[in-house]
């Protein structure tokens, strides 16, 4: 659910560090012939460690891939759940306080009123992190058309129907991934 990192501070400086290493070597080879063996320890360092943080980039960047397909695929199925079903709508969790075996607290937005407020969440089956966007029926005992809002609104786990990350709305925009999610999804089949 949480969007993976594609910049490593490793990678960087690991990268920094061979090309530095690198330099070292190619200035032991130009200046002194007897320098030679340094001038090679330090290009097969600067070859090991540009290795490594290559390494750490491809991983990165698979990572970022396969949450990036999830998150659209996410996203779908939450589109498809929001047509079938009757009254919904959207909220987002802006923030956990804490954690209960039956609940949590939670900082919530009703995206389509902007109207922030806390909330107690029954535990549901799925794992919810900030940013989370979830789609509930809500319950008309405490949501009223034109009435106040509750102090603290209850989220029944009954109320909850799915839920995407807020943080892959570009991606879901975006028709260069849609490919892509539907390739990875055949493979499944």
């Amino acid at each position: 659910m949480v969007k993976p990192q594609a910049s490593s501070g490793w990678a960087v400086t690991l990268a920094v560090i061979s090309c530095v290493c690198l330099t070292t070597a190619i200035r032991l080879f130009i200046a002194q012939t007897a320098a030679a063996v340094v001038g090679l320890a330090f290009a097969a360092a600067a070859v090991v460690l540009a290795g490594i943080a290559a390494t750490i980039w491809v991983v990165k960047v698979r990572r970022s891939r396969a949450w990036i397909t999830h998150a659209v695929q996410q996203w779908e199925h939450f589109s498809t759940v929001k047509s079938q079903l009757g009254v919904t709508t959207e909220i987002t969790i802006l923030d956990i306080h804490s954690l209960d075996p039956t609940g949590t607290w939670v900082t919530l937005r009703w995206d389509k009123f902007g109207y922030v407020q806390r909330a107690w969440m029954e535990a549901i089956p799925d794992e919810i992190w900030r940013g989370s966007v979830l789609l509930i029926s809500p319950d008309p005992n405490q949501i009223q058309v034109h009435g106040p809002w509750p102090e603290v609104y209850c989220l029944m786990a009954a109320d909850y129907h799915t839920y995407a990350s807020s943080a892959a709305i570009p991606f879901v925009t975006d028709p260069k991934y849609r490919p892509r999610v539907q390739v990875n999804s055949s493979k499944a089949r």
